[in-house]
């Protein structure tokens, strides 16, 4: 699986000018006005694409956290996905152990996950990260085609095996894979032996709640209520992450108001603690239909504002 790196020939380290150059020479060789072939097209692409990530800073540093899959597939994943960004036969050692892991010492959430280990990717619901759930995870790797007529160099090899991610888990959090493994044993086993030098990470990305918008560890939603309780107050429903809530608002709420929900949004890194907000806009709910009672009731309730209107 060819990073963005690979694709526009240049190093980890590379420059924004040495990225830029090497768009340039690359995209004139393959651009469309250039070869009207098919692979050469879906190069091109694949250039336009690693440019415009790398090219950018913070997208850059999204890029070296997430990994080239999970990167790429934008938090729309269907499964997880990984993607080892050290250099094919290569990893960045001290004692041992990969970067941060030095003589046994774990990263931090501050250090976030060492530069060089392997990371893969699993999607929790919102939901989720309340509760301890078992996930299935999965990690792809080239090894070297044995098929003596095949002309690939490399195929691939797809792992899958189950981990263990702890309730108040958090976006972006990520575990040392031998701490959370709990089934599929031979991948960490194969690893190991094949190079017991490279650190392998859990990172754990989130996915999007129909009706929530997500700003931080914060939540937005809305919820419809009926007239008479904004007018009279009374208890609504609001759907949180994990069922429905239950909000008493005061008699005369108008829909400018926003409502906060304390500890109700996303939980947070420990480092801050707790949880985020949940803040839900109110819509009013127009009924299409009347009985001939509730008409009667609307008609007189009209009738007494207008008047209290004249007399004032």
């Amino acid at each position: 699986m060819k990073s963005y790196y690979d694709i526009l020939g240049i190093s980890r380290d590379a420059t924004q000018a040495q990225i830029k150059a090497a768009y340039r020479k690359l995209a004139k060789k393959y651009h469309p006005d250039s070869s009207h072939s098919e692979e050469d097209k879906e190069r091109f692409q694949e250039i336009q694409e690693a440019y415009a990530v790398l090219s950018d800073p913070e997208k850059r540093k999204k890029y070296h956290y997430y990994g080239h899959e999970a990167f790429r597939k934008n938090y729309q994943a269907q499964h997880t996905a990984s993607y080892d960004d050290s250099e094919e036969g290569e990893t960045e050692t001290r004692d041992g152990h990969c970067g941060a892991c030095a003589h046994g010492r774990k990263p931090s959430e501050e250090e976030g996950p060492p530069p060089q280990s392997v990371r893969i990717a699993v999607w929790l619901e919102i939901e989720e990260t309340l509760e301890t759930v078992i996930k299935d995870a999965y990690y792809t790797e080239r090894i070297p085609d044995t098929d003596t007529n095949s002309r690939q160099k490399f195929v691939e090899k797809n792992w899958k095996f189950k981990v263990r991610i702890p309730e108040g888990s958090y976006d972006h959090q990520f575990f040392i894979l031998d701490d959370v493994i709990c089934e599929g044993q031979e991948f960490v086993e194969h690893q190991r032996e094949k190079n017991p030098q490279k650190l392998y990470v859990i990172i754990v990305l989130l996915r999007d709640k129909p009706g929530f918008i997500r700003q931080g560890y914060h939540l937005y939603t809305d919820c419809t209520v009926d007239y008479h309780t904004l007018v009279l107050g009374g208890t609504i429903k609001i759907a949180g992450i994990k069922g429905e809530l239950l909000y008493e608002i005061p008699a005369g709420t108008t829909l400018e108001r926003k409502l906060r929900l304390v500890n109700q949004g996303l939980i947070r890194p420990k480092k801050i603690g707790g949880r985020g907000d949940l803040y839900v806009t109110l819509h009013i709910r127009i009924p299409q239909e009347l009985t001939l009672e509730q008409l009667s009731a609307m008609l007189r309730l009209r009738d007494a504002m207008e008047a209290e209107e004249i007399n004032t």
